[in-house]
């Protein structure tokens, strides 16, 4: 035989594997009504409208895959697709093929990815990336761990009758980095790190929330905003300081306007020995603060730094420090933001 033709005899094999491993993208329109599996070979999975898992339908999402959603074409900021789950969804990638929720378009926002009376025991986000789209709860506790969530209006909104588990992420470059908006909103947020938004935590209003072993530090405007009436205790986070009047002047409550009520952040990561263990006084509150006029909330604090993906800078001090390089998280290249994977899940 000429010695050719074993390479021509190879080549069919060569193109129909190629075939079989490109296969996406993949348009998804209609509603997903029996379990799904999306797949890294059929990715990216690019939504043109509103999806929503039906009850008692389970969405898996394998490691690896990109879904990307569209912005509004209403031009309303932020109101763009919906991932809703009314079912389940089960996105669990892993530090080395992450999922991806992303803009169908570079520097646009999407909607969000929308838990509402889910089936929560099988919802499930983990080592994910959601850029420029939010988290919402509303009637449903899913577990949110070990993700990154930025460049978006807000990283997780917890509404009515929530209870979610979000551990381990790292909240950035977000207006708000977590908001909880009623007063049976309980979630448990722990060990995150919430930091390079606008405000860290909004609290419009909420139930028995528990917020400890978090980091909160370097958000543009405050830590945390209280706009309740309610006293909210949030001890053993890490505000990155050791004075308590360094992080008073972090934190948006009854201390800078006396009809909110106070967020207890003591005891904190650092704090000195023999100091107080609850702060029950406003003597520690910037000169002149008490009575202040709530922050006035503007379009432009819901983007970090700008609009979203304008010179999206954002950085991990602590880590920097230990990286003699000075590697940061995620670098800014025109006006979209490049994710170094690897670094994000260290």
């Amino acid at each position: 035989m000429n010695k050719n033709a074993y390479y021509l005899v190879g080549l069919p094999i060569l193109i129909s594997c190629r075939l079989a491993t490109a296969a996406g993208p993949t348009y998804v329109k209609d509603n997903i009504s029996a379990s799904t599996e999306w797949t890294k070979g059929n990715s990216p999975y690019v939504l043109q409208n509103d999806i929503i898992v039906n009850k008692g339908a389970i969405l898996t999402i394998d490691p690896g895959v990109e879904v990307q959603l569209a912005a509004a074409t209403n031009g309303k900021v932020g109101s763009g697709t919906n991932l809703v789950i009314y079912g389940g969804l089960k996105a669990v990638g892993d530090p080395a093929a992450p999922i991806s929720f992303n803009p169908a378009t570079t520097g646009s926002l999407w909607g969000a990815i929308y838990f509402a009376n889910s089936d929560s025991n099988n919802c499930l986000l983990q080592d994910c990336l959601v850029k420029g789209g939010r988290i919402i709860c509303n009637g449903a506790s899913p577990t949110v761990t070990q993700c990154a969530i930025y460049g978006a209006r807000t990283g997780i909104e917890i509404y009515a009758n929530s209870q979610p588990q979000i551990t381990n992420n790292r909240i950035t470059a977000n207006g708000y980095g977590i908001s909880l908006m009623a007063e049976t909103a309980s979630p448990v947020i722990s060990n995150n790190e919430v930091y390079n938004n606008n405000y860290g935590f909004y609290f419009k209003d909420f139930g028995t929330p528990t917020i400890s072993g978090n980091k909160i530090y370097s958000n543009l405007k405050f830590n945390m905003v209280n706009y309740s009436a309610k006293p909210l205790d949030a001890p053993n986070n890490d505000f990155r300081v050791t004075d308590s009047q360094q992080i008073a002047r972090t934190i948006y409550d009854g201390v800078f306007n006396a009809s909110l009520g106070r967020i207890n952040f003591m005891p904190y990561v650092g704090m000195p020995a023999g100091q107080p263990q609850v702060s029950t006084t406003v003597a520690g509150a910037p000169a002149g603060a008490v009575n202040q006029e709530k922050p006035k909330i503007q379009q432009e604090d819901f983007w970090s730094y700008g609009r979203p993906f304008d010179a999206l800078k954002i950085s991990n001090e602590q880590d920097k420090s230990k990286d003699s390089s000075g590697t940061v998280k995620v670098l800014a290249v025109g006006a979209t933001a490049v994710v170094t994977v690897v670094l994000l899940f260290l």
